[in-house]
């Protein structure tokens, strides 16, 4: 019993990890946080000058009875002084609930601005894993409401424990006994309460990866993405079931522990009221046998059902302080990861060299935990100014070869190197400028048309001109000078005003950012799968032109998209098997020709 005793109070002080909380805290809202001590002190200086006041008064009266004129200044001064304290008192209490709530308030946003900065500073590997979505959900559920709780939570205890040292003194002047003897009662009620919030705790993290998977079934009924899908194989009635299972199962885990801590509470309740109880009937005997006097009872009577309220609500607050300390462990759960792509101590400046190449150097590549390596001895130079394509079945790792370039992995073996020098010795945030890419899964921003190709190289200083110019380049210009907004419509139809537009307008949205951007090599990854035949060839007959003096990279299973390349590379099961311009793969009748040759009618040879 003792082993399991001293075990709760080690995962106790584990768990109650304040020093951190508080300095969070403190870096959120320095001024605020002082603001808030200084109101807390004086709040509990007047609420014991109220009480200290109203005993003097009342020991004045009795000692010379209530009918002696020769003490009304007296008895009216002390009563002036305690009614003026307990005005103040309510004045400072008020101000100070909207001082707590002010800084509640900036320590939530402070917070929740941490989050995000935490998750866009990792790398694409931690968006590949489950774990990651798990202290990500976690966070996000414990990140806005917890931190505000805390704060409340650190300023009542900080209130009630002065409260209680006053009330305290006062309990132990009347019989030194009172005080302990109340403690001892309300303890047990503690005790409980921080053991249900480590069930509670556990329960959450064993429940994080169903929690995610309803939130996954709520957005599959409620989003625009699988609206049609679902309304026209009437999936409907079928998510909404498997959905209302989770939720019963993850409800049913939650009244279990309860139940537990009502049983318990109800007991350490009982326990605390007869506690309370006694301590009253001391203090009645003793003032029958005239031990205590007048203002010593009326001082019992006012403050020990006070002092029992406040350690009451000590007790409560130290619990719930307790829970909230190791749910908010989530965020630093999630702010002591770190992104596992090195940086370079002492990082190289990006050459201004115009005619720069890029290059894979004998590139091998394994995902975590995968049985064979993905891409092996890929060597691949991308020339200032050249076009460059690579195709392949789908499998053959041409996904994995952008994600490689982009930096948003390392290579397992071999070297990216950008003139020569490996990109490793670059900031990656200023070799990433360098590199702009048109992925498959493109991002579709809710936000004006001018945005959605500023986001391209929305920290540029450029001239709007520009924004029309990517636009003509990838053909945008086509649809966006029919809106009546032109390029200040925003689109999609989640937001009020907002305009839908075909997907294959939504991909050339995407190439007029990569366009727009600043960056010396562009990528399109099937980035004209959602074109049209006619668009796709006034595209690439002149791309050449379109992308100035950048260098190009196109992934496409399309010949019509690659056949005027300077160079294509053939991948094939992670491996380059093939090489050359596309007149001398034809003639070589190998897997590219066997490619396109095979889905002649469905390439636009």
């Amino acid at each position: 019993m003792i082993k399991s005793f001293t075990g709760k109070l080690h995962k106790l002080s584990t768990n109650l990890n304040l020093l951190r909380i508080l300095k969070l805290i403190w870096s959120a809202s320095k001024t605020w946080t002082t603001v808030s001590v200084i109101f807390i002190i004086i709040e509990s200086a007047l609420f014991f000058s109220s009480l200290y006041m109203l005993k003097v008064l009342i020991d004045t009266i009795s000692k010379h009875g209530i009918n002696n004129l020769q003490n009304e200044s007296e008895v009216i001064k002390y009563l002036i002084l305690a009614a003026l304290s307990a005005t103040l008192y309510a004045g400072i209490k008020a101000i100070s609930g909207y001082i707590t709530e002010k800084q509640s308030g900036e320590v939530g946003e402070y917070i929740d601005s941490k989050i995000h900065e935490s998750a866009i500073g990792l790398d694409l590997s931690f968006y590949e894993s489950p774990e990651y979505f798990d202290i990500l959900k976690r966070a996000r559920d414990m990140g806005t409401d917890r931190p505000n709780l805390i704060v409340f939570t650190i300023v009542d205890i900080a209130r009630n424990t002065i409260s209680l040292a006053v009330i305290g003194s006062m309990l132990v002047s009347i019989d030194w006994r009172l005080f302990p003897i109340l403690a001892v009662f309300v303890i047990p009620t503690l005790w409980v309460r921080i053991n249900f919030a480590n069930s509670q705790n556990a329960l959450r993290i064993a429940q994080t990866a169903l929690e995610r998977k309803s939130g996954y079934m709520s957005t599959l009924l409620t989003s625009d993405v699988h609206a049609k899908e679902i309304r026209s194989f009437g999936l409907g009635a079928h998510l909404r079931k498997i959905y209302t299972s989770i939720r019963l199962d993850l409800l049913a885990g939650k009244l279990k522990i309860s139940k537990h801590r009502t049983y318990k509470e109800l007991m350490t309740s009982t326990i605390a009221a007869m506690g309370f109880f006694a301590c009253i009937a001391y203090i009645a005997i003793g003032s029958i046998h005239g031990t205590t006097s007048v203002g010593d009872i009326t001082l019992f009577l006012v403050a020990f059902p006070q002092s029992f309220n406040v350690l009451q609500g000590l007790s409560t607050s130290i619990s719930t302080l307790y829970q909230n300390n190791i749910f908010v462990k989530s965020i630093f759960e999630l702010f002591d990861l770190k992104s596992s792509l090195p940086e370079s101590h002492a990082p190289l400046t990006i050459p201004d060299d115009p005619k720069i190449d890029l290059e894979l150097k004998d590139l091998g590549f394994s995902y975590p935990h995968a049985d064979r390596p993905t891409l092996s001895d890929i060597n691949i130079k991308m020339p200032a100014g050249k076009i460059i394509a690579v195709v392949g079945m789908n499998g053959a790792g041409k996904s994995t070869l952008i994600k490689l370039m982009c930096r948003l992995y390392d290579p397992t073996s071999g070297q990216i190197t950008l003139n020569g020098t490996d990109i490793r010795n670059f900031e990656s945030a200023d070799y990433r400028k360098q590199i702009c890419a048109v992925f498959q899964d493109f991002g579709k921003y809710n936000v004006t048309v001018a945005d959605n190709i500023k986001f391209g190289d929305i920290y540029g200083n450029r001239h709007p001109d520009e924004i029309a110019e990517a636009a003509k380049n990838s053909g945008a210009d086509l649809f966006i000078d029919t809106f009546p907004a032109g390029y200040q419509t925003v689109m999609g139809r989640i937001f009020e005003d907002g305009h839908e537009v075909s997907i294959g307008q939504w991909q050339k949205l995407a190439i007029a950012r990569a366009f727009y951007s600043s960056s010396r090599f562009i990528i399109l990854d099937e980035a004209t799968s959602a074109l049209d035949a006619n668009a796709e060839k006034i595209l690439f007959d002149s791309f050449r032109e379109r992308i100035g003096n950048r260098a190009a990279l196109i992934i496409s299973h399309r010949q019509s998209a690659v056949k005027h390349a300077d160079y294509i590379y053939m991948l094939s099961d992670g491996r380059i098997v093939e090489s050359g311009t596309h007149e001398e793969l034809i003639a070589l009748a190998g897997h590219y020709y066997k490619l396109f040759n095979k889905n002649a009618s469905r390439h636009h040879i």
